[in-house]
């Protein structure tokens, strides 16, 4: 049996702290195991990002820029992100906590041009045991969840990936003046683990991008 994540809350929060940081720059339990990694869909102009030391992989636009936080030395990989000054130094602050979960975190560079408060649009993504929780008891706590830090969630279902389901849930988060509009995508593998990969952005209509780059995430 595949199943969901336990530690909800602490997931939901690790992933609004880390978009809170970055605004200075942001399956029914039967389910079968989705794809592996070697079916992994790489639309054009995209490029794969991840690997077995994150736990999972997927594909992000080629002009997007990913750091690997399973790496001793990821602070270098953010620095030739584009991230300068105190936006850089906020950055490192936020992912710091991601690192225990070796996660992988990636960011579209021009966002912060376009953005009306220099959010960068940004993802973060990484993998944690799971304990058999069906997609409805998981939709169920991470909507209490995100309640509980002033989100909205406006959808929360289970989706197709793959081969098999995971849950999106869409949400939108007050932070500072900026409105955050945030996609998570619970995606259980067949090792007994669950993969949540959170997209965040202030811009209006990414959610088909937000949706293009979850329909690639596989876990490995």
């Amino acid at each position: 049996m595949v199943g969901y994540a336990r530690g909800v809350s602490r997931v939901l929060v690790s992933a609004v702290l880390v978009a809170a940081a970055l605004l200075l720059a942001g399956c029914g339990s039967d389910a079968p195991p989705v794809s592996r990694p070697s079916s992994l869909p790489i639309p054009d102009g995209f490029t794969r990002v991840g690997g077995l030391s994150n736990g999972l992989v997927m594909a992000i636009p080629s002009s997007w820029r990913s750091v690997d936080l399973s790496k001793t030395d990821f602070e270098k990989e953010l620095e030739a992100s584009g991230l300068t000054g105190a936006t850089l130094e906020q950055a490192k602050t936020s992912l710091r906590s991601l690192q225990k979960s070796k996660a992988l975190y990636a960011m579209d560079p021009a966002s912060q041009q376009e953005s009306p408060d220099g959010f960068v649009t940004n993802l973060n993504g990484f993998c944690q045991p799971s304990v058999g929780a069906s997609a409805d008891a998981l939709i169920e706590i991470a909507k209490q969840q995100l309640t509980s830090v002033n989100a909205k969630v406006s959808e929360a279902a289970s989706v197709p990936l793959g081969q098999g389901t995971a849950v999106r849930i869409r949400y939108t988060l007050p932070l500072g003046k900026a409105l955050i509009n945030g996609t998570q995508y619970y995606v259980p593998s067949d090792k007994g683990r669950t993969c949540v990969v959170t997209l965040s952005t202030d811009l209006t209509g990414k959610n088909a991008l937000f949706d293009q780059i979850g329909g690639t995430i596989r876990p490995v």
